[in-house]
């Protein structure tokens, strides 16, 4: 099969007649693994010229490092949490999670025709961006104040879980046919259900509630989806001017910020919707939000970043103007201080 100047050989190697040379997968599986191969086979558009080189293999090997770490990242933080008893209910989710459920929904809808239609690069490359921005960049690194700070059983971090749970859940199954072996691996370690089929090469594809659990207000569900996709944009735009105050030495992190967000009336509305979230979201010390206007309705958005107030609270690395006035735990913020009631009060009913 010629491709591009590249000709695969008897054996399957790449070899180009004029360079004399080749890329030999049985080379590349023993240096990079057997995944790293079949991974580039779904990369490529068999229907276009296919390209192989030393440097596309490499590249495809480091995508591949970035999915296997969110599944990492997702079995690291389900080491205590059993589905059965531990699963929130989809009205009950946080409404950031919620929203990353509704994303998996749709991405999984996506894929599952592109397998219809042999459209393995397209698999690829969406998967890869889910991973990598959606997940790792954005809801994972929103994600880690609740995992990590959060009472083990709270309602905040049972949230985090359920939703991380059914992404993998979801992730693995549609990545099984790619990812043969680890996606084998991943499914051992995921937290057992008892209807579950032994191995993820017996299991469906998700199908949209397989996902999200029942969703009971479909209503809200979508209002949910439609803020949180104006609330990413905003973000961005936020986060340019965090980084802007970082450059300038204002700020060493995004925690050391007070961000205050003059926004238009649409999006006013749906910042005051949101605004217990928004801190999280910008993983920010503080948000506040103010309607911006220029007396003609044509109002831009504004954003002005300052030193956050108060001294850090030595947990959560949040400012706050409580830290100090607690006479146990004077190096914590309020919100560490609930936490760490509730700890105490789930290790007193302990056995």
């Amino acid at each position: 099969m010629a491709t591009n100047g590249w000709t695969l050989d008897p054996q399957g190697r790449a070899t180009s007649k004029s360079l004399g040379n080749g890329i030999d997968p049985v080379d590349i599986a023993k240096r990079l693994g057997g995944e790293i191969v079949r991974l580039w086979v779904a990369s490529v558009d068999f229907q276009e010229d296919v390209r192989v080189s030393e440097e596309l293999m490499q590249r495809v090997a480091e995508n591949y490092r970035k999915i296997r770490n969110t599944f990492r990242f997702i079995l690291g933080n389900l080491h205590d949490f059993d589905p059965e008893a531990h699963s929130v209910e989809f009205a009950e989710l946080l409404p950031l999670d919620q929203y990353m459920l509704l994303r998996t929904a749709e991405m999984s809808e996506r894929l599952r025709k592109w397998y219809e239609n042999f459209e393995f690069h397209r698999i690829y490359h969406q998967v890869n961006d889910f991973c990598t921005v959606e997940l790792s960049a954005l809801y994972f690194d929103v994600l880690k104040d609740r995992l990590y700070t959060s009472a083990p059983n709270s309602r905040a971090r049972r949230s985090a879980q359920t939703a991380a749970w059914r992404i993998g859940e979801a992730l693995v199954r549609l990545m099984a046919p790619i990812m043969t072996f680890t996606a084998e691996e991943v499914w051992s370690f995921l937290p057992k259900v008892a209807s579950r089929p032994e191995s993820v090469h017996l299991a469906y594809f998700p199908q949209a509630q397989d996902i999200t659990g029942k969703i009971t207000d479909l209503a809200h569900a979508q209002a949910v989806g439609a803020d949180f996709d104006v609330l990413m944009g905003l973000r961005e735009e936020v986060l340019k001017s965090l980084e802007v105050a970082r450059r300038d030495k204002l700020i060493g992190s995004a925690l050391d910020a007070l961000v205050t967000i003059h926004a238009p009336e649409n999006a006013y509305k749906i910042l005051e919707r949101h605004r217990d979230d928004m801190r999280f979201l910008l993983i920010a010390s503080g948000v506040e939000v103010m309607r911006a206007s220029d007396g003609n309705g044509n109002a831009a958005l504004h954003v002005e970043v300052t030193r956050a107030p108060g001294a850090k609270c030595e947990r959560c690395w949040n400012y706050s103007l409580e830290v100090g006035k607690n006479e146990r735990y004077p190096t914590v913020c309020e919100r560490c201080l609930a936490a760490l009631d509730e700890i105490e009060q789930e290790l007193a009913h302990k056995p």
